[in-house]
């Protein structure tokens, strides 16, 4: 099998190529990662690839396959070469299996939007110091993250399970749509500066969630390996 291409962004600062590549570690693939300027994501030939020109866009070789956008990525390893349901529900389990699909519908159109705008008002747009923005945007991304934390919780009591034991989104495995999460949780510490979330006592569930898939070896060789990018600059 060839190397499936994914394109990133220099240093591997941003969070949404990480997704799919996590996914690929997980499953297991064979990938490269294909790093792309920044100043080269708005013209040709990278919007060929992906017209919005944004990070990441993926080239399947051995599918002759192009594709953009993080989700739709993730979705289409899941369902090419995801046969062993590593990540996954079959049709057996079809509720579940679909339940998936909501989540992360969830962290496209919630988590990584909202998160995304804390960062910049917070950290890039500084210059009009607008507040209500950032109170607006850090208000967002805690009321995902507590969507995600009762979700969690009634997981755990729907399944009889202790505090000990890990909880997942949907079912009874960490699934794809758990793992579509964990590059933006990484970036809590520069979405909420300062101590201004503290995230094992305002969402314990949702801590103790995001603690199990870092440890997860596949994630957490990508994790290192992504620090190690950053951290090369």
């Amino acid at each position: 099998m060839q190397p499936i291409k994914i394109y990133n962004g220099p240093h591997g600062q941003g969070p949404n190529p990480w997704k799919p590549i996590i996914i690929a570690e997980e499953l297991g693939l064979p990938y490269e990662i294909v790093w792309i300027p920044y100043s080269e994501i708005k013209s040709e030939p990278y919007t060929s690839l992906n017209p919005n020109g944004r990070l990441p866009a993926m080239i399947d070789p051995n599918k002759n396959v192009t594709l953009w956008e993080s989700g739709a990525i993730i979705n289409y390893l899941i369902t090419i070469y995801d046969k062993d349901l590593k990540l996954t529900y079959g049709d057996d389990r079809l509720e579940e299996k679909w339940q998936l699909q909501s989540w992360l519908m969830f962290q496209m159109s919630g988590q990584g939007p909202m998160f995304g705008q804390k960062i910049w008002f917070t950290h890039i747009h500084i210059e009009q110091n607008l507040q209500t923005a950032i109170d607006r945007y850090g208000n967002e991304a805690k009321r995902i993250m507590g969507v995600v934390n009762n979700s969690l919780h009634k997981q755990r009591q729907k399944r009889g399970l202790s505090d000990h034991d890990p909880v997942w989104l949907v079912g009874d495995k960490c699934t794809y749509a758990d793992l579509s999460f964990v590059s933006w949780n990484t970036l809590l510490g520069t979405i909420f500066p300062g101590g201004s979330l503290d995230l094992e006592k305002e969402f314990p569930e949702y801590f103790r969630w995001h603690a199990n898939m870092i440890k997860r070896p596949a994630t957490k060789k990508v994790l290192e390996f992504r620090e190690e990018e950053i951290s090369g600059r």
